[in-house]
């Protein structure tokens, strides 16, 4: 019996990484995207931030031109594939401390709490996101993108620099 291409993929789990950068060019993390049944996972380290919580977004093009990363686009957020019912998003999201959103963008992750030695990591999972085809791919055409930010919840980790501000970007590929 010969399986159909479809079926293959379907019993694989897609991967994808991104290396993130910041507006200096230095590599100051990696995060890594897992297909998993429940959604896309994400796990993300980083280093040599500055310490305080931080916002981390996907956003909607894969571009990441330094030093301010808008070619990243906005945050991530397709409509549904399925019914357009985004119910079975709400619950993984009340959970999250976030900006004044009711229900924050699909590609949104919880914040990162960077030590003081520089280091944080998180480990998430997008429900509403996938690696394999369709508008709700982290590899759509086009790309998509990690973005950090320079502080989260008002409160910036830099002074001067707004909390809102791109720090650092990585373009998600496939792995």
């Amino acid at each position: 019996m010969i399986a159909s291409a479809s079926a293959i993929a379907q019993t694989a789990n897609p991967s994808a990484i991104s290396k993130i950068f910041n507006a200096k060019g230095e590599l100051i993390g990696t995060a890594t995207f897992t297909q998993t049944i429940a959604g896309v996972k994400v796990a993300l380290t980083v280093n040599n931030l500055t310490n305080g919580e931080h916002m981390v977004h996907l956003h909607e093009n894969g571009k990441c031109d330094a030093p301010d990363f808008k070619t990243a686009g906005g945050h991530f957020d397709p409509k549904s594939d399925q019914d357009g019912d985004h119910s079975h998003m709400r619950h993984k999201h009340e959970d999250y401390k976030h900006e004044n959103h009711k229900q924050k963008p699909a590609g949104d992750l919880p914040n990162i709490l960077v030590k003081q030695d520089g280091t944080g990591s998180l480990n998430a999972i997008l429900p509403a996101l996938t690696l394999g085809s369709g508008n709700n791919s982290l590899l759509k055409k086009g790309g998509t993108a990690i973005v950090v930010h320079a502080g989260a919840n008002g409160i910036s980790t830099i002074p001067n620099v707004d909390y809102k501000t791109r720090i650092a970007c990585g373009i998600v590929n496939r792995q």
